[in-house]
């Protein structure tokens, strides 16, 4: 079983301090999709045939033997399924027809230098799993309802600290040397192991309108895909494996 959450663009001009929300607003119309049968339906994944590991599946670090290799391979699997994700976003946007700018990620190098948009969708997804807020409004559950579905905690709101992509980013320091900047995020849980993958988590967002609007919208120029190893939606029960995708876009102008 898998669900999938609403993607969350934001334009933001730093003259003069302004910020333009309107993006934003309008994005927490989106609709939500949640039904097994639109995977089953989608179309193939432009990179399936050439990306590697699409169907790697997060391992608990109970699985790696404790050796100084066996944690650098359980810490190697982010990675893994960031790259993953990147070859499967360029491969849709870079198909005939649209023939967009492929995303970048960037690596934050040396001692106490920014973690970047990567840190700020790590930080959420570790999160996300703790707190388990994702999914339906219930008695006691404590999350924001989105706008446009009551019914549906909103993913891109934490109701323990009010954070939100565009506070996350720019806590980590993003758009700080930027004339304008612009960001982006999708998220995405999945449990049992054909719905934790790459693929799966490419394959549900690129069949939801908001989030394939992000993948491939022209604004943005990199992207960083983070993961935390459990479920941020309580209704996963104890299903294993259980996995939590955050997915972050930016521009710097």
């Amino acid at each position: 079983m898998r669900k999938i959450r609403s993607a969350m663009p934001a334009v933001h001009p730093r003259r003069a301090g302004a910020v333009v929300t309107g993006a934003l607003l309008l994005s927490l119309t989106a609709a939500v999709s949640s039904a097994p049968s639109a995977a089953a339906a989608a179309a193939p994944l432009r990179g399936a045939a050439t990306c590697a590991d699409i169907d790697f599946v997060y391992q608990p670090q109970t699985a790696f033997p404790n050796t100084s290799r066996g944690r650098y391979d359980f810490r190697r699997q982010v990675t893994t399924i960031e790259t993953a994700v990147l070859c499967l976003v360029n491969a849709e946007r870079t198909a005939p027809g649209l023939n967009l700018r492929p995303l970048k990620r960037y690596l934050s190098l040396g001692k106490g230098s920014s973690p970047g948009l990567g840190g700020a969708a790590a930080m959420h997804a570790a999160d996300a799993v703790r707190l388990r807020w994702w999914g339906k409004v219930e008695p006691g559950k404590n999350c924001r309802p989105m706008k446009d579905d009551p019914s549906t905690c909103d993913p891109h709101v934490n109701p323990q600290t009010g954070s939100t992509p565009l506070s996350r980013a720019e806590a980590v320091g993003y758009g700080r040397r930027c004339t304008s900047f612009s960001i982006g995020e999708n998220a995405y849980v999945g449990w049992g192991s054909s719905q934790v993958t790459p693929r799966a988590a490419v394959t549900w967002w690129m069949n939801s309108k908001p989030h394939r609007a992000n993948i491939l919208s022209p604004t943005f120029t990199e992207m960083y895909t983070r993961t935390a190893l459990g479920s941020a939606d309580p209704a996963a029960g104890s299903i294993t494996p259980a996995v939590t995708y955050v997915q972050m876009f930016g521009r710097c102008n």
